[in-house]
C-alpha cells in the first residue's frame, strides 16, 4: 500500500537540489500524489563558489524547469565558447553561435543560486536555511534528520543528498565513493579596471605542471584558475602567490590572451582560493528511500565544464525517479535513474582521458600528465 501525501526532504539548496526540488513541485502538481517537499540549505560560506560558467546545454534544462529567463544579459555575462591552446602550440576554437539550443553564460554565481532558491520558495517549496544536518537515522520506512542549530529533528519518507562533495547523507549512510582522479583548483578573483570590449570567451591552456583556465565575469569581475594536482601543489608550493603568478606570467599565450580580454596587465593577486575537483562517483546512487544528485552523486573534473549543467540534469531527472518510487515505493522504481548517472559519468571519463591524453602529448615529460595518463591517483 502506496502513501497519498509524501514528505520528501532534499539535503542542499545549490543547483542540484533546487533543480529537484522545482521539478518535483512541476510534477506533483500534476499527479494523485501530494508531497511536502522541503530543502535544507547548508550555512552560507565566506568563500566564492567555483562553477562560473555554463555551456548552451544549460538553457534546456531551465527551460523544462520553466526557468530559461534567468539566463539573461542583464545579470549574466554571454559566452561565445572557448579558445585554448591543448595539444599543441595551435589555437583552437569552441564555437557556441552555432547551437541551436541556446547560448553559454559566463555566471554572477552567488545570484544564480539565489534565484534558484528564490523560485523554490515562490513554488511552495519550505526552505530551511543555513541549517547543517547533525545526524541522519535510517528506518525501514523513514529517514530522520537532526539538524543544528535550532536542534530541530525532521523526518521524511524520502531523502535526496544534493549537498555536493560533503556528500551528507550517504556519506552517513556508509556508501562508499570511487575516485578516478584527483585535481586541486587554485584559483584567484580580479576586479577589472574597466569594461572590455572583447567577446568573454572562456580560455584554457594546458601547461607543464596542469592547465589553466580564465573567464570575465559579470559586474567586472575575473576568474582566473591553475589546475594540478596534490603533488605538484606540494612541491612546487603552488598556493603560494609568487609562484602561482609566476607560473602564470610563464605560459606566455595565456597571459597574453588574459591581458587582451580583461583590458589589462595583471598582478599577483591578493587572496588565492584551493578546492578540490576530483572525478569520481558513488559505488551506488540511490537506496531503498534515498538518493543523491549533483556532486553528491558523481563529481567531474573541472575540464568538462559541465558541472551545473550536470546538476540541472540530474535534479530533473531525479525528481521523475522519485514520483515512479511515490507509486512503486521500492529501490528498483530508482534505477532507471541510476543507469542515467552511471552512463554520464563513464561518458565523461572517456572525454576526460581523451582531453589528459592530448595534453600529454604536449608534455610528454610531464609528471602531471603522466599521472593522468596512468590514472594514477
Amino acid at each position: 500500500m502506496t502513501k497519498t501525501h509524501l514528505r520528501i526532504g532534499i539535503v542542499g539548496g545549490g543547483p542540484a537540489g533546487c533543480a529537484t526540488a522545482l521539478a518535483l513541485q512541476k510534477l506533483f502538481a500534476s499527479s494523485s500524489k501530494k508531497a511536502e517537499i522541503t530543502l535544507i540549505t547548508a550555512p552560507e560560506g565566506v568563500t566564492p563558489k567555483i562553477g562560473e560558467t555554463v555551456p548552451p546545454a544549460a538553457s534546456a534544462y531551465l527551460r523544462e524547469l520553466d526557468l530559461e529567463s534567468l539566463l539573461s544579459d542583464e545579470f549574466h555575462l554571454r559566452c561565445p565558447g572557448s579558445l585554448s591552446q591543448w595539444g599543441d602550440e595551435s589555437v583552437g576554437y569552441n564555437d557556441f553561435f552555432i547551437t541551436p539550443i541556446g547560448q553559454g553564460f559566463h555566471l554572477d554565481r552567488a545570484l544564480f543560486d539565489k534565484s534558484l532558491l528564490s523560485a523554490c520558495f515562490k513554488r511552495g517549496v519550505t526552505i530551511v536555511e543555513n541549517t547543517k544536518v547533525t545526524a541522519i537515522k535510517q528506518s525501514d520506512r523513514t529517514i530522520s534528520l537532526n539538524c543544528e542549530p535550532e536542534l530541530d529533528k525532521h523526518e521524511f519518507d524520502f531523502i535526496v543528498d544534493a549537498s555536493g562533495q560533503h556528500r551528507v547523507v550517504t556519506r552517513s549512510l556508509s556508501v562508499a565513493n570511487n575516485l578516478f582522479d584527483r585535481v586541486v583548483s587554485v584559483c584567484a578573483f580580479f576586479e577589472l579596471e574597466s569594461k572590455s570590449s572583447a567577446p568573454a570567451h572562456t580560455i584554457v591552456s594546458s601547461d607543464e605542471h596542469g592547465w589553466w583556465y580564465a573567464a570575465r565575469l559579470p559586474n567586472n569581475r575575473a576568474i582566473l584558475s591553475f589546475n594540478t594536482d596534490a603533488d605538484e601543489l606540494k612541491q612546487r608550493e603552488l598556493n603560494a602567490h609568487a609562484n602561482w603568478y609566476r607560473t602564470f606570467c610563464n605560459n606566455q599565450w595565456f597571459y597574453t590572451q588574459c591581458c587582451e580580454q580583461f583590458n589589462q596587465a595583471i598582478s599577483s593577486p591578493r587572496v588565492l582560493h584551493v578546492r578540490a575537483a576530483p572525478s569520481s562517483i558513488l559505488s551506488a546512487v540511490i537506496g531503498e528511500n534515498w538518493l543523491a544528485v549533483g556532486d553528491a552523486a558523481s563529481s567531474y573534473d573541472s575540464i568538462s565544464s559541465a558541472g551545473i549543467t550536470k546538476s540541472l540534469k540530474q535534479g530533473i531527472r531525479a525528481a521523475n525517479a522519485i514520483l515512479n518510487w511515490a507509486e512503486n515505493p521500492h529501490k528498483r522504481s530508482l534505477s532507471a535513474y541510476q543507469t542515467l548517472v552511471f552512463k554520464d559519468f563513464n561518458e565523461f571519463i572517456k572525454l576526460h582521458q581523451l582531453h589528459y591524453d592530448s595534453g600529454a602529448q604536449r608534455f610528454p615529460n610531464s609528471a602531471f600528465w603522466q599521472r593522468r595518463l596512468l590514472s594514477d591517483v
